[in-house]
């Protein structure tokens, strides 16, 4: 039971102080009986846990020590599905580069699964790294050869697919209508990621969807609305802790809102907020953003 609170308690916003506990407790059960594999699977899924609210760093760590407790167990399907679990926590920290090569290793490797690997994942994991590729290569700059990726996913039939891989493409795509100042591609997408969100009762989707519709009213030139749904999606995620590893691009997004709509000194608290929680989360990206909308809010005042 531990260690299943332990794989699965970032869905429910389970602090790292609850679950390390929980997690000393299963990992040392593992360990007693020499069952490498649930312990490397205990230690990503704690990592996991502290993405949610502490550091992607420290999320990096753990799934680096469930990779060793893995090669060890000689299972490469294991090392397979944590390289995945690698690239999204070197996303989170803002090595993209690194996060990209993890990615493209776990999907030339993704064979190796077998059929009791994906059964224990839950979810298929060819569409969630071709959306996570494709995630990492808008954020690189990098949109033509991104969009074959999201396409990819955004093609595929909802039955085979898990509905927060099938959103991804979208909020990647709202990040780029922001790059490219594109109203309708920001509109298009921001309409898909809410409505899925809305069909699967997801409070972890919710929050990511309702934080990419208010970056579309920023490409759209609605600061207000943005301002409204960003604090609507941060509020969200704190109260139900769902989401809350998107809190430090929900804040640099909601600086910049405020920024737009003209109230510098709400801009510069906000864009303050982001900093310390980019700081605190090693989100380095993110904090890269936030400072920036600092400074052109500064240039403002």
């Amino acid at each position: 039971a531990c260690g299943q609170i332990v794989a699965f308690g970032w869905r429910e916003g389970l602090a790292a102080e609850e679950a390390k506990p929980l997690f000393e407790e299963a990992e040392g059960i593992a360990r007693e009986v020499k069952n490498k594999k649930a312990s490397a699977l205990f230690h990503a899924g704690f990592g996991r846990i502290l993405a949610v609210r502490g550091s992607a760093d420290d999320y990096a760590a753990k799934v680096n020590e469930a990779l060793a407790l893995a090669k060890e167990a000689n299972d490469s399907g294991l090392e397979a599905m944590l390289k995945g679990g690698l690239a999204q926590a070197l996303r989170l920290s803002g090595r993209l580069n690194e996060a990209l090569e993890a990615n493209v290793e776990a999907a030339g490797r993704a064979h190796e699964l077998s059929d009791w690997d994906r059964k224990l994942l839950g979810f298929d994991i060819e569409p969630w790294l071709t959306a996570m590729r494709g995630q990492l290569l808008i954020m690189l700059g990098r949109s033509d050869e991104a969009r074959s990726f999201l396409d990819r996913v955004i093609q595929m039939d909802p039955n085979d697919i898990n509905v927060s891989d099938h959103v991804v493409p979208s909020l990647s795509y709202v990040d780029l209508a922001w790059v490219e100042h594109d109203v309708q591609l920001a509109e298009q997408h921001a309409a898909r990621a809410f409505s899925m969100a809305v069909r699967s009762g997801s409070p972890y989707l919710r929050t990511y969807a309702t934080a990419c519709r208010g970056l579309s009213h920023i490409v759209a030139g609605r600061p207000d609305a943005a301002v409204e749904d960003l604090n609507a999606a941060i509020d969200f995620a704190r109260r139900r802790k769902a989401g809350l590893e998107y809190e430090p691009k929900m804040l640099a997004d909601l600086a910049n809102a405020y920024l737009l709509k003209g109230d510098l000194s709400t801009a510069l608290r906000a864009a303050d907020e982001a900093i310390a929680v980019c700081a605190a989360r090693h989100a380095r990206a993110t904090e890269a953003l936030a400072r920036i909308i600092r400074a052109q809010t500064l240039l403002a005042s």
